[in-house]
């Protein structure tokens, strides 16, 4: 577990929203774990909105089943000219228990014999630099095409259709979140499964994703 304290400009707050830095953190997760060593690239590390990250469970790598291993807590508070964003994230590296772990995940995917289990110190220096990176990027073009490509590559949501508790239990499949506020964008499906037309922006502070059940609820 680590914690980042983000000083975020105010005169950014409409070209590079605050509320995106839980996604950066999220995203340098992913990119520090990828970048670490010799096969940690083909590590089966997703996103899950808005801001965990899952992995493919090891114990059954057939089943195609999902577990999480880590999540952000992102803390934000205006003061003077600024945003004081404090972000908490935790990854399980070593410690197989409650789900699974990255050293679980490199000894069943290895592509090495014999891979040495991540060493905190060095996953943390490559965490953040990756997070340096895209947020001074992100200061300079905010949420952008790119950003954009770069956090579905590891998303786990594109095109699942969900059940949307709060608006009567309707289906509706998730097409992405906005680039400017990051709320998640789902379609509602009528007959068949065909678009209505009908779309939702939902806010991650009100709605809660079961991923497993493909169900968002309101957060009570």
């Amino acid at each position: 577990m680590f914690s980042v304290c983000v000083h975020h400009p105010v005169d950014k707050l409409m070209s590079a929203p605050v509320v995106f830095i839980q996604y950066l953190v999220a995203m340098a997760i992913v990119q520090g774990v990828k970048s670490y060593d010799k096969g940690y690239d083909t590590l089966p590390i997703k996103l899950k909105w808005p801001n965990d990250i899952y992995a493919l469970d090891p114990s059954d790598p057939t089943c195609k089943t999902y577990t999480k291993i880590g999540g952000i807590l992102v803390n934000a508070h205006y003061s003077s000219s600024e945003y004081i964003a404090v972000v908490g994230a935790g990854l399980n590296a070593l410690n197989p228990a409650p789900t699974t772990s990255l050293n679980a995940l490199l000894q069943t995917f290895k592509t090495t014999s014999n891979p040495e289990p991540p060493s905190l110190e060095k996953l943390l220096a490559r965490i953040l630099t990756a997070f340096e990176e895209l947020y001074a990027r992100f200061l300079r073009t905010g949420f952008d095409k790119e950003f954009e490509d770069m956090y579905y590559s590891n998303w786990l949501h594109m095109d699942q259709i969900v059940i949307l508790e709060a608006e009567g239990g309707v289906r509706a499949k998730i097409k992405g979140i906005t680039r400017d506020y990051g709320l998640l964008i789902a379609e509602e499906l009528g007959w068949e499964d065909r678009p209505t037309g009908k779309v939702w922006q939902l806010q991650s502070d009100s709605n809660s994703f079961d991923f497993f059940k493909g169900l968002l609820k309101r957060k009570m």
